[in-house]
């Protein structure tokens, strides 16, 4: 009690005072007490220290503000805002690029005696495999590089792939004769064809990404595929003529100064043209500018939970196996395409026993009856496509749920019969006792459909898939390229067991069951689309300007709430401030 008594009168008086006489009992419970008290506040202050060092950890002071940057109207930066020169020339320096991997899967078509005697060679199959083994390459390199294009840019992987294209092309031309060596050339073929396969994928991305308005977009990305289709027709010509003459060597020699040239030209014509790479860049540029913590830069791309390099480039490396497995516009796009994709290949092996095997012709002159009739083809393409671009657009317009099936797809539904058409009179006609230009003006129409199915489809897909292009068209190259690697290796047996003409029969009727794909896309495609993760949703978001006035290529403004966003929308402006 007198503890307490002398407790309360510390605590509640001010004035002086005196203790009462204690005795050695009471004076040691005070001490006592006291040294307990100072503990437990001081045990409470450093439990209060280590709760907020802990918390300032957890959770690290956020910046101020967040300024998200995009494109202003009329940015020069911005591809859609280039001009028509430089976009013109970006197409070109793509389609160079093109021809030249094309050129190198085609570029054995004759050359089959010039290398069975440098390698001691012996059977058919074995002549077949420079084309194949090359093809094989293409299965691999749109899975890697195209969906890395996707994140890391257009032009980076494009100059490396060409770099690496012309390494494979030396190390083919430095490979020394014997057959202990033929591994070693096939090899080298090998990486050909993967660092030779990204422009027949990217090149599209490329084109989407200049060029924003379909109709425009369809008709470079149909220019650009019909350039790409040069490169078999130019191959069997230059090995045709060069390899009597010159040897195999020269003939991959001349190959390579085609693809020095090629990667020259877009070193200096082709920009990097993916809107979020160059975004990235001014973004990173503007954060290194900033003095102080308070705030940051961020690019549209990188809004939401912020992920690591290896999880985007698994995400993105997977993306084109997601798209053929779970989307049947890719799916069935890839199976149509790849078999047309084969029986290119496979008449590069059934020309030949044709016009020099029935009709005596040399390999240089069946090479140019083969460019030329499959070239008049392919040009015709321009016209066919003017006629239809008139009647499609007026469908496209009356229905525009259906915009991206009627504005691509009718012609297509022309290209699948002529295709079969095409494949049956070259087989039948094929006969000593018909004129030989009458099997080759079948390689007419067959060269027309070709390319009216392949620039359909090519450019349904970039419609319907907008940022997910090159992941698409990946998607698409790795199946033909497994079809083009894998069936003209039955030409010889095919050929020997059915002859030409049941041969091109079986052909064409495999074309005409897979000739209904295009029909089912303009009547079940919107709803595909509908339902698809993956299709392009074109979603636009509304901004309330600022008072800030921004800078040039920063717009500030505020997100609504709940306001969508796209991946690769770059109209977005602002965060708002925290």
């Amino acid at each position: 009690m007198i503890v307490q008594s002398v407790m309360q009168q510390i605590i509640c008086s001010d004035a002086q005072f005196e203790l009462p006489e204690l005795d050695h009992a009471i004076i040691e419970e005070i001490t006592t007490l006291q040294t307990n008290a100072v503990e437990h506040i001081a045990k409470a202050n450093e439990n209060t220290y280590k709760d907020m060092s802990s918390s300032m950890e957890q959770e690290p002071e956020r910046p101020y503000w967040q300024v998200v940057v995009r494109f202003s109207d009329g940015d020069p930066m911005n591809p859609h805002n280039w001009t028509p020169t430089k976009k013109a020339m970006v197409v070109v320096a793509g389609a160079l690029l093109c021809i030249t991997s094309t050129m190198g899967s085609a570029l054995t078509a004759n050359l089959g005696p010039y290398l069975a005697a440098s390698f001691g060679l012996t059977t058919g199959v074995e002549l077949v495999l420079p084309v194949c083994v090359y093809l094989v390459g293409y299965i691999f390199g749109p899975l890697l590089f195209a969906p890395l294009s996707e994140e890391l840019g257009r032009r980076g992987i494009l100059g490396t792939c060409a770099f690496g294209f012309m390494m494979a092309m030396a190390g083919c031309i430095t490979t020394p004769d014997g057959n202990e060596y033929w591994a070693r050339f096939l090899g080298f073929r090998f990486l050909g064809g993967v660092f030779g396969s990204p422009p027949l994928s990217i090149v599209g991305g490329v084109i989407a990404d200049v060029y924003h308005k379909p109709e425009t977009r369809g008709t470079m990305i149909t220019i650009w595929s019909a350039t790409a289709f040069l490169g078999p027709l130019l191959a069997p010509i230059l090995s045709g003529f060069s390899g009597p003459v010159f040897g195999w060597r020269w003939t991959f020699g001349i190959a390579l100064a085609w693809a020095a040239a090629s990667f020259v030209s877009a070193l200096f014509f082709l920009p990097e043209t993916l809107a979020t790479k160059i975004l990235r860049d001014r973004t990173e540029k503007l954060n290194q500018g900033l003095r102080d913590d308070s705030g940051r830069y961020i690019c549209l791309a990188d809004l939401g939970e912020p992920t690591t390099l290896s999880r985007m480039i698994v995400t993105s490396l997977c993306r084109p196996f997601r798209l053929f497995f779970r989307e049947m516009i890719v799916f069935l796009a890839c199976i149509y395409m790849a078999f047309v994709y084969a029986v290119l290949y496979m008449l590069l092996e059934i020309f030949p026993a044709i016009f020099q095997g029935v009709y005596g012709f040399t390999p240089g002159l069946s090479g140019v009856a083969f460019a030329v009739s499959l070239g008049l083809g392919t040009v015709s393409v321009s016209w066919l496509s003017f006629c239809f671009d008139g009647v499609s657009r007026r469908l496209s317009a009356k229905y525009p749920k259906r915009r991206p099936e009627y504005l691509r797809l009718p012609i297509a539904c022309l290209g699948g019969p002529v295709f079969v058409v095409s494949l049956l009179w070259l087989g039948w006609a094929s006969r000593e006792d018909v004129h030989w230009v009458v099997p080759l003006m079948a390689v007419v129409p067959f060269g027309l459909a070709y390319q009216v199915i392949f620039a359909a489809m090519l450019n349904y897909l970039t419609d319907a898939y907008g940022v997910y292009t090159a992941s698409g068209l990946a998607a698409c190259g790795t199946t033909r390229s497994i079809a083009g690697a894998l069936i003209p290796l039955a030409v010889p047996d095919l050929l020997q067991a059915l002859g030409i003409a049941w041969s091109c029969t079986l052909l064409a009727g495999i074309s005409a069951a897979l000739a209904i794909v295009p029909f089912g896309f303009i009547v079940y495609g919107p709803s595909i689309r509908h339902r698809s993760r993956f299709a392009a949703k074109y979603p636009r978001i509304s901004v309330v300007p600022s008072e800030n006035p921004g800078m040039p290529g920063i717009a500030l403004g505020v997100i609504p709430e709940n306001e969508p966003v796209a991946e690769g929308d770059v109209e977005l402006t602002r965060i708002s401030s925290l």
